[in-house]
């Protein structure tokens, strides 16, 4: 009700009316609200993946090109390095993707200016693990941040909630997988998500 009365109001000010700043303000915190609570939700939710067989490299290629084309990717090159021989998983495609899409959405932020997103996919016959890599030419993230970046409510955004990646983190954990992150203060970032191979996960 808040943002949907303020939305109105703020369409029917002038530009140059003396109330249109407070109004925007209002507009604003009630969206950064909104994001904080549905944050909230989805890491108190944690629900229990309905695993089917999937496919990680469609699940890349479906986020991708969502993405694509918003704003924040306009001065990014992403490429794809992905294995056509990917084995299937066992897996929830709807966390499956909401993993990649933070990831990815975290790429961008660290590239606010412009640069390279790579995204590989390998099969460790050894670990009989499922990877995906994905790797920008961001900053990089500092040795004391890092060992922080999965906790819950940890963020060094002005508007973040600090629980995009802690509910990434969650997902990977209750998949028997993991979330990797390799990174070092100017030389960008890779977060990798591993995965149990179907041949061991039905071991």
């Amino acid at each position: 009700g808040i943002l949907t009365n303020s939305s109105l109001m703020l369409e029917d000010l002038e530009p140059d009316h003396p109330w249109r700043e407070d109004v925007q303000t209002i507009v604003d915190e009630t969206l950064r609200c909104r994001k904080i609570v549905k944050g909230l939700l989805d890491f108190a939710r944690q629900t229990k993946p309905q695993r089917t067989l999937l496919q990680m490299n469609e699940v890349v290629e479906d986020v991708l090109a969502l993405v694509r084309n918003q704003t924040v990717f306009r001065s990014i090159r992403i490429t794809n390095h992905l294995d056509p021989a990917l084995p299937t998983v066992l897996a929830d495609a709807d966390q499956m993707r909401q993993v990649v899409l933070n990831i990815v959405l975290n790429a961008a932020e660290a590239m606010a200016h412009g640069g390279d997103l790579r995204v590989f996919s390998h099969v460790d016959a050894h670990a009989k693990t499922v990877e995906v890599r994905f790797a920008d030419t961001g900053p990089g993230i500092p040795e004391e941040v890092r060992a922080h970046i999965f906790e819950p409510f940890f963020t060094t955004k002005r508007t973040g909630t600090g629980l995009g990646l802690s509910i990434a983190y969650g997902i990977m954990e209750r998949h028997h997988g993991a979330l990797r992150v390799d990174s070092a203060a100017g030389q960008g970032t890779a977060f990798t998500i591993v995965l149990p191979s179907l041949e061991a996960a039905v071991s």
